[in-house]
């Protein structure tokens, strides 16, 4: 008999078991991007523009993806995820994501980058954490390469002036190289010349808009020479670089003269720009709140507070204050009563490992 009700007690309480509770609680992440720029590279993200994604299941670009090949298209203003992503309550995902998409990319410390391709190298940098509350991860993404633009004037040249053709060579020159996805840095590992052609004509003024322009592998010429070759009527020209530094996310706009002696950079008149906007605006920040410790112990370890990005500060009590960091104690000269005010964002809650010496603790502005 006591074999029959146990058999019972098993059938109702797998019945009462929510087997499927997991998949039902699931959540598909989503994800929306600003990408910084204000020149002429990717402005936004266009109708099918599409996006290697990574949902990492720890924060570091070589961790363990927790769906492989993932890929995201931007439709109707918003990002379609596919195959979905879904973070479970108990989870927490950290989110890159690289454009333009590469069919088969699966790594993301060594994404391969070619020059030759001529496109606008997009990446995450930072993870962006997602968890089953707060499951949307807003991505900024940023500018892997340099923009070189050529603005070039002729004086007393006795040609056509048609501009056909450019490159850039030097030693540390690079046209193919990998890139981590965190940091953007590229890492060189291809010099073969690429060669873009123009169709310009070069005149006394120059040109006011539509320079031509190449997408590079951030290079120096401070200790290294580096040179354009620009091929005007049929004609080759190598010139050499002014001393320049280029960076990831910048434009520099060269200006150069050609006459019947040859071409030459203007060097005093070498601008930089930057392709991140300039302007920015904040964002309103949520969850605020104020939690007040009465103790009377000689040392107070501040407590762990949960929930995603959680920052604040903490006043001791004794006259001194600091930033919050999880685990971190402070040491009390004079004896008595002390108060420690700890003003957060984004906290959903916090535990405490210690009581000994706490008296109260006041939630009401929590």
């Amino acid at each position: 008999m006591s074999g029959a009700i146990l058999s019972l007690c098993m059938i109702s309480c797998d019945r009462d078991k929510p087997i499927s509770e997991a998949e039902v609680l699931d959540k598909p992440i989503s994800i929306s991007t600003t990408i910084f720029t204000q020149a002429r590279p990717t402005l936004e993200f266009e109708e099918g523009s599409a996006m290697n994604l990574y949902a990492k299941t720890y924060g570091g670009a070589t961790a363990p993806d927790k769906v492989e090949d993932v890929k995201a298209v931007c439709q109707g203003g918003s990002w379609r995820i596919e195959p979905e992503v879904k973070i479970s309550e108990s989870e927490k995902l950290f989110i890159y994501a690289y454009a333009p998409y590469t069919e088969g990319l699966k790594t993301t410390d060594a994404i391969p980058v070619d020059i030759s391709l001529q496109q606008d190298v997009l990446y995450s940098g930072a993870f962006v954490p997602v968890s089953y509350r707060t499951n949307h991860a807003k991505l900024t993404m940023k500018h892997a390469l340099s923009l070189v633009s050529f603005n070039i004037s002729s004086q007393g040249y006795s040609g056509n002036g048609e501009l056909q053709r450019l490159s850039i060579v030097g030693d540390n020159v690079y046209t193919k190289g990998v890139m981590s996805i965190d940091k953007g840095k590229i890492i060189g590992k291809g010099k073969e010349v690429f060669e873009t052609a123009v169709a310009k004509v070069i005149s006394p003024n120059g040109w006011e808009n539509d320079l031509p322009r190449i997408w590079q592998i951030p290079f120096s010429t401070k200790t290294t020479e580096a040179y354009l070759n620009a091929t005007i009527d049929g004609k080759t020209y190598k010139t050499a670089f002014p001393e320049v530094e280029m960076k990831s996310g910048y434009q520099y706009i060269l200006r150069m003269i050609l006459t019947d002696y040859g071409l030459e950079f203007i060097s005093n008149q070498t601008q930089t720009i930057s392709l991140s906007v300039e302007s920015d605006k904040a964002e309103l920040l949520e969850g605020h709140g104020v939690i007040h410790f009465t103790h009377s112990a000689t040392s107070f370890m501040l407590p762990e507070l949960t929930g995603d990005n959680v920052f604040g500060s903490v006043r001791w009590g004794d006259g001194t204050s600091g930033t919050y960091q999880f685990g971190v104690s402070h040491s009390y000269e004079q004896e008595g009563n002390k108060v420690v005010s700890i003003e957060t964002w984004n906290s959903e809650g916090f535990r405490l490992k210690n009581l000994v010496g706490i008296e109260t603790v006041d939630i009401s502005q929590y």
